[in-house]
């Protein structure tokens, strides 16, 4: 082999390697972004799901703080409700209280007429046993019970 040629097969050589040089390193420079590419879309994956998991963790607080919201509202409704009641045997017991009372001076009141119209009859010259015939003072009334003086 001449000398020339060799020259002709190391050139060759060196050629053949800068080209796979030049191939490999365009291939590796679309490799690597690919894989980035695929490692970019598998983290923005991640964090779709992410926000999911956020968003459906977010709406079960939600619906827990609204259960316990309404909870609260139904055990204030309810004591409420229980010292309205109670209020309302307070103002009932009150009533009776003041009901009985007016039913004793009512009472008393009536004794206090029947009382009042005997000390008359008895100081009523005209009233008696041989006054008879004189008109009756008292009516029948059916509120108090008063029943007509007989003549």
């Amino acid at each position: 082999m001449d000398t020339t040629t060799l020259i002709w097969i190391i050139v060759a050589i060196v050629v053949v390697i800068a080209i796979i040089a030049i191939i490999l390193a365009v291939t590796a420079k679309g490799r690597r972004e690919r894989r980035r590419h695929a490692q970019h879309e598998k983290a923005e994956k991640l964090r779709a799901e992410a926000r999911e998991t956020d968003l459906a963790a977010r709406e079960h607080e939600a619906k827990l703080a609204q259960a316990k919201a309404d909870t609260a509202a139904a055990a204030a409704e309810s004591e409420r409700a229980r010292a309205q009641a109670a209020q309302a045997d307070i103002e009932a017991a009150r009533r009776s209280a003041d009901i009985d009372e007016h039913a004793a001076q009512a009472a008393q009141r009536r004794d206090e007429q029947a009382e009042t119209l005997r000390k008359a009859d008895k100081v009523d010259p005209l009233r008696g046993d041989s006054a008879n015939d004189a008109p009756s003072r008292r009516t029948d009334d059916p509120t108090t019970g008063d029943a007509p003086l007989s003549n």
